[in-house]
């Protein structure tokens, strides 16, 4: 019976996979800085940026005008971010902002880029003017 059990186990989780649907909407796309800055000077895109860097990172710089909202507090204060414009989430290397874009797609957000690379692979300030 044990045996069984497995077995209809494996194929079911089997089946959860192989059958799941890969078109949810619920996803956000990973994006070059170039993009990024591009989408950010388009006044149709209305593009922000989100900084998800703790402040003490953030005073060693940032891109201009971009929110700060650490990834320890995404959850607590997302909803400070608006659902009608494009959200160009960075942090300093990638990682926490793959987190915080997975977050707020699953809050919903249908609008989400994650910059690749973070702020270390930021071009310098001029290319944002």
């Amino acid at each position: 019976m044990k045996h069984f059990t497995w077995i209809f186990l494996a194929i079911s989780l089997f089946a959860s996979f192989a059958f799941a649907d890969n078109t949810s909407p619920n996803t956000y796309a990973t994006i070059s800085w170039e993009k990024a800055i591009e989408m950010s000077k388009s006044k149709k895109s209305k593009a922000i940026f989100v900084d998800v860097r703790t402040p003490e990172e953030v005073a060693q710089g940032t891109v201009d005008g971009s929110l700060n909202i650490p990834l320890q507090q995404i959850q607590t204060r997302y909803s400070e971010l608006p659902k009608d414009k494009d959200l160009l989430i960075f942090c300093r290397s990638g990682r926490r902002s793959q987190a915080a874009s997975e977050f707020l797609t699953q809050q919903g957000y249908t609008k989400v880029y994650n910059v690749d690379g973070g702020f270390l692979a930021a071009p310098p300030a001029k290319a944002f003017k």
